[in-house]
């Protein structure tokens, strides 16, 4: 199974195309540029790359928790494709899919929810250990010296963190910290389900910002 596997949850967009588990093409990159003006070069430079021209089965998505516009350009973007190219698409979680960067390790992935917080949860083997929970980043990190097992850190807040680690918690290595597009198409096909290209929609667990504060100067209740 062929699947183009799309990335957009931080500040790095990455795309990869992966054939049974293995990675034939993968492109990460951080740009000043938006999304919507790399994204699609990036999927363009993947599948030349990968010689996938004509003979892709799905395409996977992440669909959060994470940045608000980048879960939005990059799930227009499969939609798209998926669309009009009359193949599967699969929405996966971008927390579940960091765990696919170290398959054999228990893992707390963490993704920036603002405010001094982190979108966190425990994996161990690619299954949750734990619900998905918003937490400051720093208790999410003391409260593991009291469970059991040696974890890693992987995320976008590493460098957040004020705290010492406890004994039992890495940070895991640089280059395998951030979601991945490649670990996003992997994940999929474990997934074994198909969604619906016209109601897929974002995790984003929280309200953005923009809604908060429209909440805030109309004196409404929170979630109203």
């Amino acid at each position: 199974m062929r699947i183009l596997g799309i990335e957009t949850a931080t500040k790095a967009a990455s795309v990869a195309v992966v054939a049974d588990g293995k990675v034939l093409a993968e492109s990460v990159r951080e740009s000043p540029q938006s999304f919507s003006e790399t994204l699609m070069p990036q999927v363009e430079e993947v599948i030349k790359v990968s010689g996938a021209f004509d003979n892709l089965d799905a395409v996977a998505v992440s669909i959060g928790p994470g940045s608000f516009t980048g879960l939005r350009i990059g799930l227009a973007t499969a939609k798209a494709l998926a669309y009009a190219w009359g193949i599967k698409i699969i929405g996966v979680p971008t927390l579940l899919a960091m765990s696919y960067n170290f398959p054999k390790a228990k893992v707390v992935a963490l993704i920036d929810a603002q405010k001094n917080r982190a979108y966190c949860q425990r994996f161990e083997d690619c299954s949750p250990l734990s619900e998905l929970e918003i937490k400051t980043i720093d208790d999410t990190v003391t409260e593991l010296e009291h469970v059991a097992g040696d974890f890693l850190l992987c995320g976008d807040v590493l460098h957040k963190i004020k705290v010492p680690l406890p004994p039992n918690v890495k940070l895991a290595p640089p280059n395998l910290r951030m979601p991945r597009a490649s670990s996003v198409a992997v994940c999929a096909e474990d997934l074994g389900r198909v969604d619906n290209v016209m109601n897929l929609e974002p995790l984003y667990v929280r309200r953005s910002e923009a809604e908060e504060l429209w909440e805030r100067r109309h004196n409404l209740p929170c979630g109203q």
